[in-house]
């Protein structure tokens, strides 16, 4: 129980008891009481966790937890083949073969044991096979030497070379004439033809029948000039001739390739695709040629 405080010397008065003060008249013992110290310290702070644990373990028991299911990734839109570039020079073998089996595959020619470019020629002017026999103004067999190392083929003469008998003496063959020059060729050691000997009206690309018709000759030129290598030039003799599921000409250019003659065959522009674009920056079609070219006269050396 407070106790009063006493009267002192300075004071008037006693100091007021606040509790008796406070408490009703009729409970006035109520605060008699005698607070006494616990048995034991209490560690809140581990009492507090206590708590938590437990009320952690009920939410546990209640919670209903659905398992999460692993998915499957999806598959990748492509097939994940490897991709080289088209103009990165193969590591192994400087042949690269047909990606497929090509469907204009030659058949070996027999009863030609004695020929000659003068019965190659004496044939293709008799020519009737198709009917470019009749809107030709003169056959364009091919120029050259004859034992040449290398055989440039494209795909069919244009008009100029129509009205002079040769092939690639227009435009295009002054500009593939430079190109040779320019990457030391001697054009007098090369031999050039197309695979189409007599022009296509208004210069149209000449069609599989076309081609397939005229091979023969073709066939007989090479066996007879027996050469080490074929310059393909341009998309139309490239698919012809290496085979009808490689992809274009800009992705085909600058590489080796067993053709359907069985012989080393480089793929390159046509002259006339050249001459429609003046640019020599790097990366443009001229600047891709000039260093197919060399490539070409590299190989030429070697063999």
């Amino acid at each position: 129980m407070a106790k009063k405080a006493s009267k002192t010397e300075n004071n008037e008065f006693d100091a007021v008891d606040l509790i008796e003060l406070l408490s009703i008249p009729e409970n006035a013992d109520s605060y008699l009481v005698e607070l006494s110290e616990p048995e034991q310290d209490i560690d809140l702070i581990a009492l507090g966790k206590e708590q938590l644990k437990e009320e952690a373990e009920k939410l546990a028991k209640t919670k209903v937890i659905t398992p999460i299911k692993p998915t499957t990734p999806p598959p990748a839109p492509y097939p994940l083949h490897p991709i080289s570039s088209s103009h990165t020079p193969l590591p192994s073998s400087p042949l690269r073969p047909t990606p497929s089996k090509p469907t204009n595959i030659v058949t070996p020619l027999t009863g030609y044991d004695n020929d000659s470019f003068e019965q190659i020629i004496k044939d293709i002017h008799a020519c009737q096979l198709c009917g470019l026999c009749k809107t030709r103004k003169n056959v364009v067999p091919g120029v050259g030497n004859t034992k040449a190392k290398l055989v440039l083929i494209g795909e069919a003469p244009g008009a100029d070379e129509d009205i002079q008998g040769k092939p690639f003496v227009g435009k295009a063959g002054q500009h593939l004439d430079k190109i040779l020059a320019a990457a030391g060729f001697k054009k007098e050691e090369l031999y050039i033809c197309n695979i189409l000997k007599c022009r296509p009206p208004n210069n149209r690309d000449p069609n599989s029948e076309e081609m397939k018709l005229c091979t023969p000759f073709l066939q007989r030129q090479l066996a007879l000039i027996k050469p080490k290598l074929i310059g393909c030039l341009g998309n139309i003799a490239c698919h012809y001739i290496i085979g009808p599921n490689v992809p274009g000409i800009t992705r085909l250019r600058g590489q080796w390739f067993e053709s359907i003659f069985k012989i080393p065959t480089f793929a390159m522009y046509h002259p006339s695709y050249l001459i429609r674009s003046a640019s020599r920056d790097k990366g443009s079609p001229n600047w891709q040629m000039w260093q197919d070219i060399r490539a070409l006269k590299a190989k030429y050396d070697s063999v």
